[in-house]
């Protein structure tokens, strides 16, 4: 369920391992630029909070949080 929220995902791109998990959990809020070689998050008007959170949880290389207000 999508919630709407004054924050959003960013990723921590000198972190990022480029495993692709964000994307197997979260395809609609994350995604690969192949031109340029990294991960990127989808500018959304709100974010699934629970998916987000979830990517979160299972990034290998922590990188990615929220920004802005909860």
């Amino acid at each position: 369920m999508t919630q709407k929220t004054k924050r959003w995902p960013v990723i921590d791109l000198g972190a990022c391992v480029k495993c692709g998990g964000c994307i197997e959990v979260a395809p609609e809020v994350f995604f690969y630029n192949e031109a340029g070689d990294y991960f990127e998050v989808a500018e959304l008007r709100s974010y699934d909070i629970e998916l987000v959170d979830e990517a979160i949880k299972l990034c290998p290389a922590d990188c990615i949080g929220w920004e802005g207000e909860p």
